[in-house]
């Protein structure tokens, strides 16, 4: 079953610090989001898509979230901010545009407290700079 992505922030905050689940009520979210066409086919896009994914969150398995013969949505949770202890949601939608081209649609979306860490907007800065093959700063 699919958990909408505040759910899983709330629930990974809550088990990082037992009243972070209930403080992740008052948080703002950092979303951010970006789309990219891949001169790549549809299936080597997603193999790619599942390699960064692994890459920015090692160990996780990417969820597969919805499959069509023409999109799949994938999900990660992987860590941000100081120490990569911010809970980030990544969720990334490929869609086939043609016989070689892909439409990726990036989301990224972290809960923002006192101290602003863009956990989102680093975390989608990284997915970006590993889909151009350079190796990104964490």
């Amino acid at each position: 079953m699919q958990q909408p992505e505040d759910e899983l922030l709330a629930e990974a905050l809550g088990r990082i610090n037992r009243g972070g689940k209930f403080a992740s009520r008052f948080l703002k979210n950092d979303i951010s989001e970006f789309d990219r066409e891949l001169p790549l086919g549809f299936d080597l896009a997603l193999e790619r898509v599942r390699a960064v994914l692994v890459e920015l969150s090692p160990g996780a398995n990417p969820e597969l979230v919805q499959a069509a013969t023409d999109r799949v949505t994938l999900r990660v949770l992987t860590g941000g901010g100081a120490l990569s202890m911010n809970p980030v949601v990544v969720t990334v939608d490929a869609t086939r545009s043609g016989e070689r081209t892909t439409i990726l649609h990036v989301r990224a979306i972290a809960k923002e407290g006192l101290i602003k860490q863009r956990a989102g907007q680093k975390a989608v800065e990284r997915i970006a700079a590993l889909l151009n093959g350079a190796s990104p700063s964490r």
